[in-house]
């Protein structure tokens, strides 16, 4: 006699779910998947350029979010990123500005993250990746212990932000105020618009992350709130923070909180909650993260009383006036 009971999908089997459902290997993609009925299996291909994965990931997630729901109520997504060929299981901080990206996306959308993996052909890893995270075999793979080959040709992120962050330390460290000076002048050409944000080089990118370590530097990083300065504060944040991964993860805190700010002065409280519980799970403690996430349980109060933007406008006017000081 068969047995016709239904089979209740783990995530253990999510990567090799999603291949066999594909028919292929999506190797190099990012799969969608949104639970419902039917379930949807959304795929594109993971930009090679590192500059148009924020662009890519509004693009990809704002199509998804015009879609029809598959299910009632709260959207459940699961987002997976499958590795280029060739790369492997310790590779995943090579993905890791990918991943925030779509997250952050996905707040702003209304997808509701229940799963996020990083899958190589042997391998998957639950996202967003710590040290101490563990290997899991595919659910159809055999065990194997080649995780620790590196691919030649990969990038050693970690090392190249370890690079960049020593030489800037030294020049913080020789007292270079004009490199303090030069670094504010250019957030402030970005936040308003006088240069293309686009133009921010990794190298900018990784001193802007060590440089928000600084209280007074957040605090004047923050006060750039009107509308328009907040979407490229958006944009500028989630790129900043993407680079705190590996043994650099305690400093994403700080632009993570940025971002957070920036988003509940756009209005999304949802994704700057999101943002707020990154920043605590980088660096967990944070004063700043820790009170600004009380002001978006303060905006969800608001709402549910049919109140709207009350929160956000008293933030942006306590901005302002700290930024007129």
């Amino acid at each position: 006699m068969s047995d016709n009971s239904p089979h209740i999908l783990a995530m253990a089997e999510l990567a090799d779910f999603t291949a066999c459902a594909l028919g292929r290997e999506p190797a190099g993609e990012i799969v969608l998947a949104e639970f419902g009925e039917p379930l949807r299996l959304l795929c594109a291909d993971i930009p090679e350029d590192p500059n148009r994965v924020s662009s890519f990931a509004r693009a990809f997630i704002g199509d998804v979010g015009e879609l029809p729901a598959t299910s009632a109520g709260q959207r459940s997504v699961a987002v997976l990123i499958y590795a280029r060929a060739g790369h492997r299981i310790e590779h995943v901080d090579l993905y890791a500005v990918v991943w925030h990206h779509l997250a952050v996306e996905c707040a702003r959308h209304g997808l509701t993250v229940i799963e996020s993996q990083f899958i190589t052909p042997t391998h998957w890893r639950p996202l967003p990746a710590q040290l101490s995270a563990a290997f899991n075999p595919r659910a159809a793979m055999p065990p194997t212990g080649d995780r620790h080959a590196a691919d030649d040709d990969a990038e050693d992120t970690g090392g190249v932000v370890a690079e960049i962050l020593r030489a800037f330390a030294q020049e913080l460290e020789a007292g270079r105020e004009d490199t303090k000076q030069n670094l504010m002048s250019l957030l402030d050409a970005m936040l308003t618009g006088r240069r293309d944000i686009e133009e921010l080089t990794a190298a900018q990118a990784a001193q802007l992350l060590l440089a928000a370590q600084n209280e007074d530097f957040l605090n004047m990083a923050s006060a750039y709130c009107e509308p328009a300065e907040v979407k490229r504060a958006m944009e500028i944040w989630s790129r900043v923070a993407a680079l705190g991964v590996g043994p650099y993860r305690h400093l994403a805190a700080a632009p993570l909180t940025l971002l957070g700010i920036a988003l509940l002065l756009d209005g999304n409280a949802q994704a700057a909650g999101g943002a707020f519980l990154f920043a605590l799970d980088a660096k967990p403690g944070g004063d700043q993260a820790q009170a600004l996430l009380e002001l978006v349980s303060l905006d969800e109060r608001d709402q549910l009383a049919g109140v709207q933007g009350i929160v956000a406008a008293e933030l942006r006017a306590a901005l302002s006036r700290r930024r007129e000081q």
